[in-house]
């Protein structure tokens, strides 16, 4: 089991479990986060999902996890791994099952006094132009108008309708 103990805080944003924490480790894995968003990841296996990528054949420098880390399918969401070919390997659970469940990062001149007017517009055409989670075929499109509502925790009547005939 992984504790707060086992990591070495590199700096506020940056903490490692080192390589000697588990024989069978390759490289130390590491992660970005707040100290509040470390303990946060011991409520799933997503640190021990982390470790075990550092067992990786082929794996380079370090297992990393971003600060949106959480339990995936045997490879934690927001976990990166560089391996060097041909010992290395190729992990579609390190690809995800679904598409974008991730951090981005957009780095610019513009101050925050100077964009925050246009946040609203600038988030629309980044959801047309960038694919996510529910692909092409999804049978329910939402406007913005609707996703915000949904994430004030007012649910549309054909989302209630759903989960009562699930719970059934």
């Amino acid at each position: 089991m992984i504790s707060k103990r086992d990591f070495i805080k590199i700096s506020d944003y940056l903490w490692e479990i080192p390589k000697s924490f588990r024989h069978d480790m390759r490289v130390p894995a590491r992660i970005y986060a707040s100290e509040k968003m470390l303990e946060d990841t011991f409520r799933d296996r997503s640190l021990e999902q982390l470790v075990n990528v550092a067992t990786l054949l082929g794996i380079q420098k370090y297992a990393l996890a971003m600060p949106d880390i959480h339990e995936g399918y045997g490879f934690p969401i927001g976990g990166v791994a560089a391996t060097k070919y041909p010992e290395g390997v190729i992990s579609p659970g390190g690809v995800g099952y679904d598409q974008n469940c991730g951090v981005r990062l957009l780095l610019s001149d513009f101050k925050i006094e100077e964009v925050e007017p246009y946040l609203d517009k600038i988030a629309t055409e980044i959801q047309k132009e960038v694919p996510s989670g529910l692909g092409r075929g999804r049978g329910v499109k939402l406007s913005i108008e609707q996703i915000n509502k949904v994430l004030e925790g007012e649910f549309p009547i054909w989302w209630r309708k759903g989960r009562e005939k699930k719970r059934m």
